[in-house]
């Protein structure tokens, strides 16, 4: 078996620090100019520009899910200036537990996580359990 391309293993990183709540070492993976584009009409959808921005998106997250959002790694296929996770969001939700499956689609560039597209397999879901944007 051929070892993981380098790109597969900083993505793997950037969601092994986010899963363990470093969201510090998570930055950190991510280039200055990093962006975020998230789809449809909730309240965390939208374009997020720096890692002041990104940092603000996931405090807005972590208070909408009541702390409870977390994703888990499906698999991950990676070249050498993109990476893509497709990976599986759950959160609860008036006592049960909600899927939030989606692709990310990331470009890489010197190293570090630069762009990251989302797409949700269901957008309606989604911006459900974001609740209506403002």
């Amino acid at each position: 078996m051929a070892a993981p391309h380098h790109n597969e293993i900083l993505l793997r990183m950037a969601y092994d620090a986010q899963a363990s709540g470093d969201i510090d070492a998570y930055i950190d993976l991510l280039s200055e100019d990093i962006v975020f584009h998230v789809p449809g009409r909730s309240r965390i959808a939208g374009e997020f520009r720096g890692k002041d921005e990104v940092r603000r998106h996931f405090r807005e997250i972590k208070a909408l899910s009541d702390g409870t959002f977390r994703t888990e790694i499906h698999d991950v296929l990676a070249g050498e200036e993109h990476v893509v996770g497709l990976v599986r969001g759950q959160a609860e939700r008036d006592g049960g537990t909600v899927d939030l499956p989606r692709v990310h689609v990331w470009h890489v560039r010197n190293g570090k996580l630069a762009e990251l597209w989302v797409h949700p397999a269901d957008q309606y879901a989604f911006d459900a359990y974001w609740g209506e944007g403002t």
